[in-house]
């Protein structure tokens, strides 16, 4: 490609001497193979060419193996290598076996500037929509969480970075915490991001913390509910918090490892997390 290599491959089998073409019919000359040989070129994964070079003539005739072009030769195979298939005349013609160039680098650009985006952001905002909460559908959430962790070095520019938001209840009168289908969703995704304390955004202004952990406990009001203009106070089950937490924390520890991290930064991001929850964290280190 513009005078490049282009890394595609064939595989070529190269039979040298008169004896290979003393047998043929009105079409080409007839190889004859080796059942042992049958399935291992039957099975290559790149295309095999078989090539007949006759010494004196120095001219060389080649045919593609193809199972289905084979006969049965007693306990053999045999198959015609065609007159026309000259090999000093078949530049084009072999080229077209070989599966369309493609430009991976050029492919890449765009991907890579994506990468790089993310890398230099200092706030990574994603949707969740209210169809894909409806239909219970984690899928595009889950791959941007894998596009995060395509590279260690990708991975950790975006340490702290990602809130979650959910579209399609603003007119809603209900938090998020108090809407069936919203737990429902929140219940099948948490688990689905075990590296959600790795990546979550724990610097104020944020909400994905506190609404992943009140979606997936038992949630009151003490005294009336919130109002856009007066915050009220809720009760929750601490101990369906901490199995939140937990799974987090493993999570958490599983990121830190990957990337070779020290313990003092496991430390400081399980503080972070918990004093978003407005938990009191011990971030000494003993």
């Amino acid at each position: 490609m513009d005078g490049h290599v282009t890394g595609q491959l064939l595989a070529v089998q190269i039979k040298y001497g008169k004896s290979f073409f003393q047998e043929k019919n009105r079409w080409g000359y007839i190889y004859r193979g080796e059942q042992k040989h049958f399935n291992y070129l039957a099975n290559y994964p790149i295309p095999v060419l078989i090539v007949l070079c006759h010494p004196e003539s120095k001219e060389c005739y080649w045919v593609r193996f193809l199972p289905q072009e084979t006969q049965p030769a007693g306990d053999n195979w045999k198959i015609t290598v065609f007159f026309e298939n000259i090999l000093r005349e078949s530049k084009a013609k072999i080229e077209a076996l070989l599966p369309p160039l493609m430009d991976h680098r050029e492919a890449l650009e765009a991907y890579w500037a994506v990468n790089n985006l993310l890398a230099e952001s200092d706030y990574l905002h994603f949707i969740i929509d209210r169809p894909e909460v409806e239909s219970k559908d984690i899928t595009r959430t889950r791959e941007f969480f894998d596009r995060l962790r395509v590279t260690r070095e990708l991975a950790l520019e975006n340490q702290g970075k990602v809130e979650l938001s959910f579209f399609g209840y603003e007119n809603d009168p209900r938090e998020l915490f108090e809407i069936p289908v919203v737990r429902e969703y929140i219940s099948i995704l948490s688990p689905a991001l075990p590296e959600l304390f790795f990546f979550v955004r724990t610097q104020q202004p944020t909400s994905t913390l506190k609404t992943f952990a009140l979606c997936q406990t038992n949630v009151s009001w003490v005294d009336g509910r919130s109002t856009r203009l007066v915050a009220k106070q809720i009760v929750y089950d601490t101990d369906k918090v901490v199995d939140f937490l937990q799974l987090g924390y493993s999570g958490l520890n599983e990121m830190t490892e990957w990337l070779a991290l020290p313990l003092e930064e496991n430390i400081r991001i399980s503080a972070d997390v918990a004093h978003c929850l407005g938990i009191r964290a011990e971030t000494d280190v003993a």
